[in-house]
């Protein structure tokens, strides 16, 4: 108990932080889009009452107002933060503090969760919560790192010495240090089928095309680490390493005016007070979109042509309990 209640603390205090200092502050509007389609089209009632669990700044709670329009829609939260934030930003949405000011007497008829399995110490314990927030007949829609076999990411762990970590639930090594495990589709399915849960739909992104397009448009530090190939198992993997590396950083530069021009953090920045940084950033622009605009194209048909091929890292499971 007491060990638990640490883990909970430590969570609060970890999340507080991060969302003090804009933490997932916004999403891109394609995978916003990507969403908002998904829930558009799973068989829900016409109208009911629905719960963003682990709602963060309620970014994907207004996605669920809009493609719920007459549903009531609440999102709840361990950070205070995060649900100050949320009720500013998106008033048309119910929040509430997880454990503090929970509404017990409601039930809720679907639950959402976007990136909240992965953080959480006791998956069991939330699954658990999960249900006795619920209807007896409900339905659930988890989007989440995937740890099924033989993704673009994947592959590119199992070639080095510290890429799949088994003592934290299989997390891959590049993930930020608030995950705590990588499940699979049937580690999934066995937790939610505890509570009669049964999968009716899923679907799966990043098999490669996917992955190819954040891992480029992410970073140069992340490239660097994520392609270190002084951490490979052998010398057949230190050399594919190396030429993802040089790949990456190649098209990382190709595509850099676009990803920065699109950045929605850099364009809502403070900082950009001139339009002659837009002037001059203009001219590579020009060569850098349709590299850009290449490499989205390609995830996108990846993701309209291939959503139900288990092999991607990033899966949306929809359960129902009729």
């Amino acid at each position: 108990m007491k060990n638990e209640l640490y883990q909970k603390e430590e969570a609060k205090h970890f999340y507080e932080n991060r969302y003090e200092k804009s933490y997932m502050e916004e999403w891109p509007i394609d995978k916003k889009q990507r969403v908002f389609e998904i829930i558009r089209n799973l068989p829900l009632p016409e109208t009911g009452i629905a719960l963003d669990f682990g709602c963060g700044n309620g970014v994907f709670t207004d996605v669920l107002r809009q493609a719920l329009p007459i549903w009531k829609i609440y999102g709840c939260d361990i950070s205070m933060n995060a649900i100050i934030n949320a009720k500013i930003r998106f008033p048309d949405c119910t929040f509430f503090v997880s454990d503090n000011d929970h509404p017990f007497d409601l039930k809720f008829d679907f639950l959402f969760s976007h990136h909240v399995l992965e953080h959480v110490f006791d998956i069991k314990k939330i699954i658990n919560e999960i249900n006795v927030s619920l209807k007896p007949k409900s339905f659930v829609l988890h989007i989440f790192p995937c740890g099924n076999e033989d993704s673009f990411e994947y592959k590119v762990c199992k070639m080095r010495m510290d890429g799949i970590n088994e003592d934290m639930e299989s997390r891959f090594f590049f993930e930020e240090p608030g995950h705590v495990r990588r499940l699979t589709t049937e580690q999934t399915n066995r937790l939610m089928s505890e509570y009669e849960f049964v999968l009716e739909k899923d679907f799966y992104s990043n098999q490669y095309y996917g992955a190819i397009k954040w891992i480029s448009q992410r970073s140069i530090k992340f490239i660097l680490e994520f392609t270190n190939p002084k951490k490979s198992i052998d010398e057949k993997a230190y050399k594919f390493l190396s030429i993802l590396r040089f790949k990456f950083i190649l098209l990382f530069i190709l595509q850099l005016p676009a990803i920065l021009y699109n950045d929605i953090k850099l364009v809502r920045s403070k900082k950009i007070k001139h339009y002659c940084i837009w002037f001059i950033d203009l001219i590579p622009f020009f060569i850098s979109y349709p590299i850009y605009a290449i490499v989205n194209s390609k995830a996108k048909k990846e993701w309209n042509n291939n959503k139900h091929l288990k092999n991607g890292s990033e899966m949306y499971l929809y359960y129902s309990r009729k």
